[in-house]
């Protein structure tokens, strides 16, 4: 032993042990300053373990081990150098050695320093379900529960932590199972959640999935929990109020899972219960959009589509009923947005292709086809009101050579059963202007509360004598407004007579429509299509007198569009050039009427503070005046550009109108008159806000090439070929860009180019002599263009634009787009392509063909790959537009097949001419895209023929040059989908000829991550099936696609069905193909032979047999 040693046990008691160099017992020599274990508090407790225990020493570093015996002790804590504390291990009676081992594995030991005392007590004295009875809604998809217990064991399970040696499980049996018998349940192990609150028990959980009803309204399951001390040789079932006082079947807990209903639904968009009415003409292809809304209790509430939601658009005839006639057709809708708690869906109404008429319905359903039928003003479950379902609320669908126009029932002047009484009017008279009712009738619209939704009415006046459906001296600048419902079927509008000002004998008139179909204009006698017509002697009438004046009084005046009642709203710095143009229109009788200009109107734009009323308020700047524009029926309709306050606030602005030095009238944008039901509201005035012009010298964001392509152009010149390539980009600087009509001349836009591999930002080898030219606003951004110059030199080289404002930082722009943040900055493997070649050889005098240019070697099943082709035939494919004759094929086959020899091999797809060669004199230019299904090493080629039965094979360096081999062929390696995660052709994998009804049905199934996990289809899916020959690539040609639709979820799939088309002989085969958001299609094969996973291959798909 060392001196080292015999030092240390001098020090500390004779009990005490200390590890030292040459040991016999091996291991680690421990470290000068190794732990050193005096003392342990308590020295002795129960072998049950969970004892909490101090052990005091010297030399303990945090992360240091504590074990009683060879067990390491639970939950320790190192206190400090000299203080560790923990709970002890099970075990068996006796003396055990106490032992602290550091991190660098130095110990201490206190040897017999703890005894475990008696023998272990196996007994759990409580277990409890600590969940509440649970129900819920499931469409379909199984029901997670989670499940809780605590169990209390004496010795075990008090204080922190979980307690050594307890197992627990959840367990989940059908309410009518024998609920006491363990055997009745499905178990699975429980985790540790954590301690009770007193610290007594300790918590665990666990989570089943519970299956729904199949077939019924609902389903009960009973839950529960069990525990074990012995490893499972024994076990504790836990009820609702514990097990202390016996296990009863009334205490268990349970999960009532119900099926989920339709609670309401609506035929038409959210908010207008007006009758829905399309209408096309029998070659109609383009098809309108009809919405429907509903509603279920669990299912539409929060974002999306609700789960299990199935709904369909339908039409039928006339006179049925959608709920019972199986003339009906129905398409399937598909999810739109969320109105609140409801859920809208759309479908595209068929067009039948026949003269006729018919009804609209929609109808959704959760469970079992439990169809809920809807109409256009909502329907749930009442028996009586507006919510029932009513035949007369379906929509209708007319197909004809003309639209229908849904017209006015009756309508007459006057209150009801009361002709229109004689009005007088003086030529000055101002006040005390006569107020006209009117009655009109629409079944479907005016026999609901309120005004009649879609309704439109004017009050009119003009010349006795003249029609006033006809005569364009009648005024109609009156608008009526809705008064009160009569006799539950008719609406009472009402509007003020205006006063011609002039001398004379006026009949007065009213007129509505409905949803812009045709005016009726009425009389005092009622007019109809049943009889009461339309008569000149029913009018009111309408007498002026007085002194002949001069017209001061503005009739009307409106800020803003015709139409948009709606206050606009704009935004200047104190910078901005003012821009806006604001509008507005003026009726004067008598002089507004006329075309052109009425005399001696004054109109004016004015703006002031925002809490300023501007017809009384001295802060209102009136120093703008309107300019006449054109005239909108009897009203002219005046301009101006809003000035710019050029000081931070808020301002409002409006127009007013004089004539003749008479009193302004002001003007909002609801539309004024003398009328004071429409006087004048601030709050209907526009709004102007000025704030802060910023120093702007730094671009906001700017992007090489054409809005809405990402993908950097490739170009080509010859060395000695003239510029022609325009190279456009876009900029955008916030309040400059956005705010500034033309060109911004503080912005410098400059196209650069430099050899490829150096960055056009920090290399000195670009050259940016080229200052490109502002060509047009593009909403928030400006677009420039310039000319790419032609280096002149043969090599490969990059192109991008450069930005600046204001003598700022230049920003570099690629094809991506780039802005401040760092996630776009700028790339420069996204900055354009350019290739410059040795110039061509003289024009060749013999036919050639090659295949020019393929778009990539590695792509994924179903990504497009677009092939160029280039075919010369001397006095064919001279001059402009495509060669006499000429037919251009590219094909996709095996890679060690030589399409000139083994044309079978590949599949062929028609290429479209697509202009002149450029550098290449009386040559086509042909291209088209393909998307090879399969995957592996493939191989792309290109032929041509003049009369379609002979054809010459072309490769990448030219029919002319050795002839066609297999070494110039393309090689194209087509490796797995990338887009969607999985695909396949779920079943089935082989179908007879002769299979009828379900039998012909073939199911696929998609994952994709964030769409399809979770209830309902997922988004943005498009799923086809198809048939075809094996021979022919899927993605290529020769291969027949049908819409498939969603069936149902499968774990995180969704599944989709549809039937093999009748006739499709033996020896075709089948196979699913999936695309999201309109990306790639993956093509899924068999799913016993891993689907997607592991490609596509022709040798995987489904067969039709004999």
């Amino acid at each position: 032993m060392s001196s080292r040693c015999l030092h240390a046990l001098f020090l500390v008691l004779p009990l005490l042990v200390i590890a030292c160099d040459g040991d016999s017992g091996g291991g680690p020599a421990p470290s000068d300053n190794a732990p050193v274990v005096r003392e342990v508090q308590p020295s002795g407790g129960p072998v049950a373990g969970n004892t909490l225990i101090n052990v005091y020493g010297s030399g303990f570093k945090e992360g240091a081990k504590l074990f009683f015996g060879e067990q390491e002790a639970l939950r320790v804590v190192v206190v400090n150098s000299n203080r560790i504390y923990g709970y002890t291990p099970t075990a068996s009676s006796g003396a055990v050695d106490v032992r602290v081992v550091n991190p660098d594995n130095a110990y201490g030991t206190l040897v017999g320093g703890f005894t475990y005392e008696g023998a272990p007590s196996a007994n759990i004295d409580q277990a409890e379900v600590l969940n509440g009875n649970v129900d819920a809604v499931s469409s379909g998809q199984p029901v997670g529960a989670t499940v809780r217990g605590a169990v209390t064991v004496s010795g075990i399970t008090r204080g922190t932590g979980q307690g050594g040696g307890i197992r627990a499980q959840v367990g989940f049996a059908p309410a009518d199972a024998e609920l006491l018998n363990p055997e009745s349940y499905t178990w699975e192990e429980a985790t540790y959640e954590g301690d009770s609150d007193s610290r007594e028990a300790d918590i665990y959980q666990g989570t089943v999935l519970l299956q729904p009803a199949i077939g019924g309204e609902s389903r009960e399951w009973v839950i529960t929990m069990r525990f074990s001390i012995d490893n499972g040789a024994t076990w504790v079932m836990a009820d609702g109020d514990g097990s202390a006082n016996g296990v009863s079947a009334d205490m268990l807990r349970r999960v009532f899972i119900s099926r989920p209903r339709v609670d309401y639904c609506k035929l038409g968009p959210d908010g207008n219960n007006g009758p829905v009415n399309v209408f096309y003409r029998p070659g109609d292809t383009t098809l309108v959009k009809v919405a429907g809304q509903v509603y279920a209790a669990g299912v539409t509430q929060g974002g999306g589509a609700g789960s299990g939601l199935v709904a369909q658009l339908g039409y039928g005839p006339a006179d049925s009923d959608p709920s019972n006639s199986n003339a009906w057709t129905w398409v399937g809708a598909t999810y739109k947005t969320d109105h609140g708690n409801n859920d809208e869906w759309e479908a595209d109404l068929p067009n039948p292709g026949t003269e006729g008429t018919w009804r609209i319905a929609f109808r959704f359903s959760i469970s079992e086809n439990a169809w809920r039928y809807c109409d256009s003003d909502g329907v749930n479950d009442s028996n009586e009101g507006n919510l029932t379902f009513s035949l007369e609320r379906l929509g209708t669908l007319t197909v004809g050579d003309e639209a229908p126009k849904p017209p006015i029932a009756w309508c007459k002047i006057g209150l009801d059963r009361t002709p229109p009484e004689v009005i007088n009017y003086t030529t000055t008279q101002t006040t005390g202007l006569k107020t006209v009712y009117a009655q009109v009738h629409l079944p479907g619209v005016t026999d609901r509360e309120g005004a009649g939704p879609g309704l439109s009415g004017q009050l009119g006046w003009g010349p006795a004598g003249e029609d006033p459906r006809t005569s364009p001296l009648w005024s109609w600048s009156t608008k009526l407004t809705f008064d009160q419902d009569n006799f539950e079927h008719n609406d009472q509008w009402k509007g003020t007579l205006s006063n011609p000002a002039i001398n004379g004998e006026y009949r007065y008139a009213v007129r509505f429509n409905h949803d812009g179909g045709p005016i009726r204009v009425c009389d005092g006698n009622g007019v109809d299509d049943g009889g009461q017509d339309f008569e000149l002697d029913q009018l009111g009438t309408l007498n002026v007198t007085g002194q002949p004046v001069i017209p001061r009084v503005i009739g009307y005046c409106k800020l803003g569009p015709d139409g948009n009642n709606t206050p606009e709203t704009v935004t200047y710095t104190t910078a901005t050039t003012p821009s806006r143009r604001v509008e507005a229109q003026v009726f004067v009788q008598g002089v507004t009427n006329e075309a052109g200009q009425g005399e001696n109107i004054v109109g004016q734009l004015g703006w002031g503070p925002a809490g300023e009323d501007p017809t009384t308020s001295s802060q209102w700047n009136w120093s703008t005046s309107g300019e006449y524009a054109s005239d909108i029926g009897a009203n002219d309709v005046y301009e101006a550009t809003l000035p710019n306050p050029g000081v931070v606030g808020s301002y409002r602005f409006a127009y007013r109108f004089q004539v003749n030095d008479g009193e302004f009238m002001y003007c909002d944008a609801d539309g004024n008159s003398p009328n004071p039901e429409q006087s004048f509201n601030v709050d209907l005035a526009g709004t102007l806000t000025v704030t802060e012009a910023q120093a702007l010298n730094a671009i906001d964001y700017c992007k090489l090439g054409p809005d809405g392509n990402n993908t950097p152009q490739s170009l080509a010149y010859t060395a000695g070929e003239a510029a022609s390539h325009v190279i456009v980009a876009y900029v955008s600087v916030t309040g400059l860009t956005d705010t500034t009509e033309g060109e911004v001349a503080a912005i410098v836009g400059q196209l650069g180019w430099g050899p490829a591999g150096e960055d056009p930002a920090t290399s000195a080898e670009w050259n940016w002599d080229t200052t490109a030219g502002f060509e047009e606003d593009f909403y928030a951004n400006d677009r420039y263009e310039a000319t790419l110059p032609n280096p002149g030199v043969v090599g490969s080289y990059r192109f991008a634009y450069r930005f600046q404002v204001n003598g700022g930082e230049f920003m570099y722009c690629d094809a991506n787009g780039n802005s401040t943040n760092p996630e776009d900055s700028f790339n420069v493997d996204l900055a354009g392509s350019l290739a410059v070649s040795e110039d061509p050889d003289p024009e060749p005098t013999d036919s050639y063909c090659r295949l020019q240019s393929v778009s990539g070697t590695t792509v994924g099943s179903g990504d497009t790959v677009t092939v160029v082709g280039r075919v010369h035939i001397p006095g064919v494919t001279a001059g402009n537009g495509p060669g006499a004759g000429v037919q251009v094929q590219v094909g996709v086959g095996a890679v060690d097949a030589n399409a000139s020899t083994q044309a079978a091999a590949f599949t062929w797809k028609a290429a479209e001419y697509t202009g002149e060669a450029d550098g290449e004199a009386d040559t086509d230019e042909f291209s088209t895209t393909v998307t090879p299904a399969y995957t592996g090493d493939r191989a792309v080629s290109l032929r041509y023929s003049t009369d379609g039965a002979s054809w010459t094979y072309c490769d990448k360096d030219g029919s002319n040059v050795g002839g066609y081999t297999l070494g110039q062929q393309h090689a194209l390696t087509v490796g797995n989908h990338s887009e969607i995660g999985y695909c396949n052709l779920q079943w089935p994998f082989e179908m007879p000829e002769g299979a009828e009804g379900g039998a012909r049905t073939v199911y696929g199934q998609l994952w994709a991550a964030d769409v399809t996990p979770g209830g309902g289809q997922g988004a943005g899916v498009v799923a086809e099936l198809g048939y075809g020959p094996a021979s022919s690539d899927p993605g290529v040609s020769g291969w027949t696609w049908v819409a498939a639709t969603y069936l149902s979820d499968e774990g995180e799939n969704d599944q989709y069905a549809v039937d093999l088309p009748a006739g499709v002989p033996a020896g075709t085969s089948y196979a699913y193909r999936y695309s999201l958001n309109g990306g790639p299609f993956c093509y899924g094969d068999r799913n016993d032979r891993q689907g997607s996973s592991n490609g596509f291959s022709g040798w995987d798909i489904g067969t039709v047999t004999p």
